[in-house]
């Protein structure tokens, strides 16, 4: 049995999720601005309402992203303190894309496709471009504003992710509407960092 407690607050949604005796306890927290600061408060409702031993905690992870780099850094520093503090667990961390992957593959309709496009913006210079198919990783681009524009236009019958709604208002705000409704958005939360751990540890 893995206790584990995982760490996401790379978006505007921050979320944690603790694994343990094989229930699985969750706690979000929605905010535009320093969401990361309400780490610590959420994990201290999970462990408190629900009688957690944080000791009995063998695995830490968080989202690495890429995301908000103050959400990854201090996720990090989080684990890596409760790594110093309870020397028995051990810290891994997931992307932010096999995250997002995980949630649009565990809920896939039938009618859905098999091939996913994931966008991660940061700022003007610095695209993610994921494909993943039937949630396996095919291809990884980093790229440019323009460049995405000329790339989204010839994949319109693949079902484009983006992680946040700046992503989707940034980026697709020059095309027509009726693709942009078709474009949803999947943050990368804590619960499917857990999914994917348990399947492999």
């Amino acid at each position: 049995m893995n206790n584990i407690l995982a760490i996401e607050s790379s978006t505007e949604l921050c979320s944690i999720s603790i694994f343990y005796n094989n229930k699985l306890f969750n706690k979000y927290k929605y905010t535009k601005i320093k969401n990361s600061k309400y780490l610590l408060i959420l994990i201290s409702k999970l462990i408190k309402h629900n009688n957690i031993k944080i000791n009995l905690i063998k695995y830490l992870s968080f989202n690495k992203g890429p995301g908000s780099l103050i959400g990854t850094r201090i996720s990090s520093i989080i684990c890596k303190t409760f790594n110093l503090k309870y020397k028995n667990s051990k810290i891994i961390y997931i992307n932010s894309e096999f995250i997002i992957s995980e949630n649009y593959f565990l809920k896939k309709l039938e009618n859905e496709n098999n091939i996913i496009n994931i966008i991660i913006y940061n700022n003007i210079n610095n695209i993610y471009n994921f494909i993943f198919k039937n949630n396996i990783l095919l291809n990884t681009k980093i790229t440019t504003l323009n460049n995405i524009y000329k790339y989204l236009k010839k994949i319109n019958h693949i079902q484009i992710i983006v992680n946040k709604y700046e992503t989707k208002y940034k980026i697709f705000k020059k095309f027509d509407k009726q693709y942009f409704n078709k474009i949803k958005i999947i943050y990368p939360k804590s619960k499917y960092i857990i999914k994917i751990l348990n399947k492999y540890i």
